[in-house]
């Protein structure tokens, strides 16, 4: 069985390269319809597509069960509705991508900046900052935007599956900024990430994901697997770990805020301080869910099975 196997893997990477160029064609024909239209019609039309096709695929089931364990006093036609609009905030960002560049220009007037001054203080310790957020919104605006106010950022994220898409994605993510810096997940990224941060760049990583490493922290008064990753970076190099909270304010129009640094508590014990940051972390995170829940990509799985 395992000489048939080595004999025939060159037809399976065969198969999979026709595969990702089939996957890889289509989004771009998905993307360059988008990038025809004018952006508030092409967020419009991919909100309407998505929740026309995502509310009937069986995965909305695991979105419903996510809820559950969140809200779980809440009505199921609410519970519908979040869904729905989840799938609409998916289509949009979707539609969205071709357009990045012009929403994040600060002439285009579609997101607003509170309390940008935070970030010049920052700027002004001399010191990089780690910036956190989510998956919520258009979360690939960020990058775009930290740039265009001068900040420099290093994106902490994981490639897509298809390498096709993958280059499709980059090219409109970077098509107004040039490459504005990524490492991998992983130990490999790791090592980058301190690398970089010992040469003065900044930090963005999005936290809402579910690891198989970490602790379990309470998320939504239930259990979450959550990395201790970035609070351990900012204990070992004493930096701040500012939360950046985007919304969707409707259509193709966003709001960043960027809210007070994270507390540091002095407790003698890396371990124990780490856990007491990602706790606050966890307890933002559920306070920007909670106050537009439409916002979050409710298909990750975040906790545990039951």
């Amino acid at each position: 069985m395992t000489g048939w196997a080595h004999k025939h893997r060159p037809w399976r990477k065969a198969l999979r390269s026709i595969r990702h160029g089939i996957e890889g064609l289509l989004q771009f024909l998905l993307v360059g319809f988008f990038w025809l239209l004018p952006i508030d019609l092409a967020s419009d039309i991919g909100g309407w597509l998505s929740r026309q096709i995502g509310t009937r695929l069986p995965i909305s089931r695991r979105a419903l069960k996510h809820l559950a364990i969140a809200f779980p006093d809440m009505a199921e036609a609410e519970r519908r509705r979040i869904v729905a609009g989840m799938w609409d905030n998916l289509g949009r960002l979707v539609a969205e991508y071709p357009h990045l560049g012009a929403i994040a220009d600060p002439k285009s007037g579609r997101v607003e900046v509170l309390h940008a001054e935070r970030m010049v203080g920052v700027q002004q310790s001399g010191r990089p900052f780690i910036g956190f957020s989510a998956h919520m919104a258009n979360f690939e605006l960020m990058p775009i935007v930290a740039y265009n106010h001068g900040l420099n950022l290093t994106v902490v994220s994981r490639p897509v599956n298809n390498p096709v898409i993958q280059r499709i994605l980059l090219y409109f993510r970077e098509r107004s900024t040039g490459d504005w810096g990524k490492v991998p997940k992983g130990i490999e990224g790791g090592r980058q990430t301190v690398k970089l941060l010992d040469e003065g760049l900044n930090l963005g990583v999005l936290v809402d994901q579910r690891t198989s490493q970490g602790v379990t922290l309470p998320l939504f008064g239930r259990p979450a697997r959550t990395t201790l990753g970035i609070a351990k970076l900012a204990i070992d190099k004493n930096l701040p770990i500012v939360p950046v909270h985007l919304e969707r304010l409707g259509g193709a129009r966003f709001r960043i805020t960027l809210e007070e640094a994270v507390s540091h508590p002095q407790l003698g014990d890396r371990q124990a301080e780490a856990r007491a940051m990602m706790t606050e972390v966890n307890r933002i995170l559920e306070r920007w869910i909670r106050h537009r829940p439409e916002d979050w990509l409710w298909l990750h799985r975040r906790w545990d099975r039951p």
